[in-house]
């Protein structure tokens, strides 16, 4: 069975703030976030963000924007909705005032894929592209009617939690990415790794405080559990998708990483042993970290640069709450 990307797109609200002004507003909550830390440790969390504004969901919700991208990769893909037989909603914060069960249902009926098997799941963060592709393949390789896949994403913070704080800041966004069977264009899937270790599930959490759902950050565990293991379990999910393929890192043209942050893209662009500024630029400074849409805002980014070229191979590679790692390789 082949099947390839054939379309990814992304939509994010017009209206942002400053991370700056973000910070400042969530000035108690980051303080208590990083209370358990060093003062090493804080300084380092406080520093290298290389985020600098944030888009925020207003009139535009998440369902909205997943819609539009939805809308936007359908026509990319030169399908309709009723070729879709498949519709994934791997949404984490589909935000805190959705009145939907799952995106997957609503966008059935409103793109008009009647017979599509509606499906969601909520885990993985950053990293849940990479289970929603292998939980589509697994579909897709035991029922042959299922030719057309698409796979959504539409999160926003709840009011209060935009600092994730030693992490990130987070920022809006809802994206859609459209695999097909045989026949289709687009980048061959070659391979998707994934793991995770729940007993990690608490550094990153949605918890309810006065009435009001919060994003909780564990400091401590993220620095003292996390860490220690979070680019070892990176490493070893590209060498096993890599070898599944007999692929070298060297035969990478492109390396496709989260926006958390530049310190954190850092981490990665040394793992994989690139030079400095060997990562390409992202659109991380405009639009926060976005969890899963990430992915898709960097590779869509890459594409209408024209940086990608028939035959080179793609690495998208990220890791979330769960705790979840994951790493998908393709040939464009």
């Amino acid at each position: 069975m082949t099947v390839r990307i054939a379309a990814a797109t992304y939509a994010v609200p017009p209206d942002g703030e400053s991370v700056e002004a973000v910070l400042r507003r969530e000035n108690d909550r980051v303080e208590t976030t990083l209370a358990p830390l060093s003062p090493q440790a804080r300084q380092k969390a406080e520093e290298g963000l290389g985020l600098s504004r944030v888009r925020v969901c207003s009139g535009k919700q998440p369902y909205d924007l997943v819609l539009e991208a939805a809308s936007t990769a359908i026509a990319e893909a030169g399908i309709t909705g009723k070729d879709i037989n498949l519709i994934l909603d791997y949404s984490t914060f589909p935000g805190e005032n959705s009145q939907h069960l799952s995106f997957a249902h609503k966008l059935s009926a409103d793109l008009g894929a009647e017979t599509s098997v509606n499906l969601s799941f909520k885990s993985g963060g950053c990293g849940a592209l990479h289970l929603a592709m292998k939980t589509a393949l697994g579909w897709m390789s035991t029922d042959e009617s299922i030719h057309t896949a698409l796979l959504v994403t539409g999160d926003a913070a709840p009011a209060g939690s935009r600092s994730l704080l030693p992490v990130t800041v987070q920022g809006d966004a809802g994206s859609a990415v459209i695999l097909r069977r045989e026949g289709a264009e687009g980048p061959l899937l070659l391979g998707i790794e994934v793991m995770t270790l729940g007993h990690l599930h608490d550094a990153i959490s949605l918890v309810k405080t006065n009435g009001h759902l919060e994003i909780k950050v564990d400091a401590a565990c993220m620095e003292n559990e996390v860490m220690p293991v979070y680019y070892l379990n990176l490493y070893w999910l590209v060498q096993k998708v890599l070898n599944a393929s007999s692929l070298r890192l060297n035969n990478i043209d492109h390396f496709i990483y989260s926006n958390i942050s530049q310190r954190d893209r850092e981490g990665f662009r040394r793992m994989v042993g690139l030079p400095p500024g060997g990562l390409p630029p992202t659109p991380m400074a405009e639009y926060g970290h976005t969890f899963a849409s990430d992915l898709v805002i960097n590779y869509v980014h890459l594409r209408r640069e024209g940086r990608i070229r028939p035959g080179q191979l793609l690495l998208f590679a990220s890791a979330g709450i769960g705790f979840t790692w994951g790493v998908t390789l393709a040939r464009a």
